[in-house]
């Protein structure tokens, strides 16, 4: 049911609805963290006006284009994080 949520809803969105229950319903190699980052201020400003015609929020956006690069690099990757396994290995992730 989760996968299938996934592929409907926000991550944000699913795991706020779960609240606590995130943690046992999710793997941890999925689950949310926070990331602070400095990129080049036209780099933020690319993510902003990407998000705002897509009428999603930049996290959406860094997401997806973070997958991106996981698809494109995914067997290497998988060798340095093993959690990246997880990750891959979990229904609904990739669809």
């Amino acid at each position: 049911m989760i996968a299938a949520a996934m592929r409907t809803w926000e991550q944000p969105a699913i795991e706020e609805a779960l609240g606590e229950e995130a943690a046992s319903v999710l793997p941890e190699a999925i689950r949310l963290v926070e990331l602070r980052a400095r990129v080049p201020r036209y780099q933020r400003e690319v993510l902003v006006a990407l998000a705002r015609e897509e009428g999603t929020s930049v996290d959406a956006v860094l997401r997806r284009e973070l997958e991106d690069v996981v698809c494109a690099h995914a067997e290497e990757l998988a060798e340095l994080v093993p959690s990246l396994r997880v990750a891959l290995a979990w229904p609904g992730v990739r669809g």
